[in-house]
């Protein structure tokens, strides 16, 4: 007889969860108490980038003329920008939807809780042999303010608007608040981003996030950094007054709350089930993706760490493969790239200067400018920089961070590099396509390697 797989929650994890044990030949149950592919293909990743996609198109037409082409006045159509956004997710959720069928996956769309050795929904009764717990995070709130009001909205909300915000204050300037101001910026909306830490885009490489605030500054966005909110003096029909921590008051149509993610994990009996909780909400797993009850797993946002989606997909495939015994092992993140898709792009993977130093490795930096690559040019994007950065000792590459044109692509080199453990000088060696943007590598390994015929 077949193993029961039972998978509670249907996003990047569950989804990838599920199929994966059914391609072992498991009997597998799905548990999404929405729709499949969670977060990220219904309220995140997929959206928000088909609305970035539009936001650079936009960006293109004006520039226009540089490139020779005389164009007219340009119509913003918002609600067509938002059809289109949800096209997108649709064709991409019709994807998954299929795929289950085809693997004979059993997609129970309700609420599930955990009881014994079962997923309970309503009076049904699903029972595993294994349960793989990949239930995701939501948007977190801010206490004293008023969630509910029209002019308040989280990454969630912000995808409804019907009309384009005058002004939009941005509370955090994480990733997801940097994303949005990207995207309305070249909608004419006035952005201010609210960041607590000194810096926006904690944990990215401080130089390079230097060079960005001055690119998002000349789109017209402010950054008040080291600053918070204290209230919301004043809530009226469709706008408000917020006070910062100095007694700045500013007006927004607008306001989006990003300052980060809660797990979903209480409440669904995971604590009675024997499965340990952390105090922030997380699952607690060892290195084989296991909880402390032997028949539960658990994988992606819900675990905690890096809330991405392509991690989560990869936990939760290692996750079922552990779970039937498939070539048991455990799950290595030395290697996860981390895409922020802002104008300019930014992606970083491995080590950066800061995360080095507190690893006690010593670091050289190659560092190439996209002023001199040929197909940026060409492309009228000149502004961004790569950074590689590599063992001082033994040459190895131990990450990058790359900032500009098609900077998500072409990290993956790098991720390879450091899967193979190949040096500096060993990448740099390597002959690449002219011209391409991807020569940024190349050229900046061959500056750390003292051999880059341009820069060294």
């Amino acid at each position: 007889m077949s193993d029961r797989v039972v998978v509670l929650g249907g996003g990047p994890a569950g989804d990838v969860a599920a199929l994966r044990a059914a391609q072992l030949g498991a009997q597998v149950t799905l548990v999404e108490r929405a729709e499949l592919g969670g977060t990220c293909l219904n309220w995140g990743c997929i959206p928000t980038k088909s609305l970035l996609a539009t936001a650079d198109l936009l960006r293109k037409i004006r520039r226009a003329e540089e490139f020779g082409i005389e164009v007219g006045d340009v119509h913003i159509n918002f609600t067509r920008m938002m059809e289109r956004k949800e096209e997108v997710v649709l064709k991409m959720r019709s994807g998954v939807e299929a795929a289950c069928k085809r693997k004979k996956v059993d997609v129970v769309r309700a609420h599930g809780v955990v009881d014994g050795d079962a997923v309970v929904v309503g009076d049904t009764r699903y029972e595993y042999d294994h349960l793989v717990v990949c239930v995701g995070t939501e948007a977190f709130g801010l206490p004293g303010v008023d969630m509910d009001h029209p002019s308040v909205v989280t990454s969630n909300g912000i995808l409804r608007l019907e009309r384009i915000p005058e002004r939009l204050l941005v509370i955090g300037g994480g990733v997801i608040g940097c994303e949005f101001a990207s995207f309305f910026a070249p909608l004419g909306t006035k952005i201010t981003v609210v960041e607590l830490l000194p810096q926006i885009l904690a944990g990215v490489e401080p130089r390079v996030v230097t060079q960005f605030r001055r690119l998002m500054e000349q789109q017209g966005i402010t950054f008040l950094t080291g600053r918070r909110l204290e209230e919301v003096v004043e809530y009226r029909t469709d706008e408000l007054t917020a006070k910062l921590d100095d007694g700045t008051q500013i007006d927004a149509d607008v306001m989006l709350i990003s300052v980060g993610r809660k797990p979903e994990t209480r409440g669904i009996g995971l604590e009675d089930a024997g499965v340990e909780i952390d105090e922030r909400g997380h699952v607690v797993v060892d290195d084989m993706l296991r909880t402390r009850n032997p028949k539960i797993w658990a994988a992606g946002d819900c675990i905690g760490g890096l809330q991405l989606a392509h991690l989560a997909s990869k936990e939760a495939e290692r996750a079922a493969e552990n779970a039937l015994g498939h070539h048991p092992r455990a799950i290595d993140r030395t290697v996860v790239p981390s895409c922020i898709y802002t104008h300019p792009e930014i992606a970083m993977v491995g080590l950066n200067t800061e995360t080095a130093k507190a690893a006690g490795r010593e670091v050289k930096v190659g560092q190439a400018r996209y002023l001199g690559n040929g197909k940026a040019l060409g492309e009228g994007e000149p502004d961004g920089l790569a950074q590689v950065f590599s063992d001082a000792a033994t040459g190895q590459v131990l990450g990058a961070c790359i900032m500009g044109a098609h900077a998500v692509e072409i990290i993956h080199e790098i991720g390879v590099a450091m899967s193979d453990g190949l040096t500096a000088e060993e990448l740099g060696d390597m002959i690449h396509a002219h011209p391409t943007v991807s020569e940024l590598v190349m050229d900046a390994t061959q500056v750390i390697a003292g051999v880059a015929p341009y820069l060294s």
